[in-house]
């Protein structure tokens, strides 16, 4: 129904912002208030959420974060504001490595997630989230600049994705990623 909104950012609270198109402000819930500034036009890609006795928009900054939590959403006893907990607390990246990897002990750290959703989630999305991970890991410039200082280093594919995906930050530098990344995977 609804894809995304563009429109000026007036205002945010801790989990929400005001995202004002054409004279009429949208409450928006979002995983991560701080990237979107108040003044700036941006677009939020949104899910629009309605039931019985609620109805509310849940955005996000980028395409991969809406497909996640598109994907979270579709798994049995993983609701809507379970969803958005789990990506307010880490990256899009990361948590699809811990899903593609079976790692539900990381799941069951994310809030709202319990064992038998860690399972479900992993039985449900484990191998299904490949595009959506190789999208996350090549929007970013300074990640992928990154990616090739490791190639240079002679780190293999699957080192420099695991390590790439495990960093939680977004708009670091090249020289920030490259030293993330060799951090991660000298304690491998």
């Amino acid at each position: 129904m609804y894809y995304y909104l563009h429109g000026l950012v007036t205002f945010h609270t801790k989990d929400e912002i005001i995202i004002e198109c054409a004279g009429v402000g949208y409450d928006v819930i979002v995983p991560h208030v701080d990237e979107f500034p108040i003044g700036e036009n941006l677009f939020v890609f949104v899910s629009y959420i309605h039931s019985e006795n609620d109805e509310y928009f849940v955005g996000f900054k980028t395409i991969e974060e809406l497909k996640m939590y598109n994907a979270l959403t579709s798994v049995k006893g993983i609701g809507p504001k379970t969803a958005l907990n789990a990506l307010s607390s880490t990256s899009v990246g990361r948590l699809s490595q811990a899903i593609d990897n079976a790692e539900e002990v990381f799941l069951m750290r994310l809030p709202g997630i319990g064992k038998k959703n860690a399972s479900q989630i992993i039985l449900d999305l484990r191998g299904k989230l490949t595009l959506l991970d190789n999208s996350a890991t090549t929007l970013n410039k300074e990640m992928d600049a990154a990616k090739e200082g490791l190639k240079n280093l002679g780190f293999k594919e699957k080192e420099i994705k695991d390590a790439l995906l495990s960093i939680n930050d977004n708009n670091l530098s090249a020289d920030e990623y490259l030293k993330k990344a060799l951090t991660y995977l000298q304690k491998k």
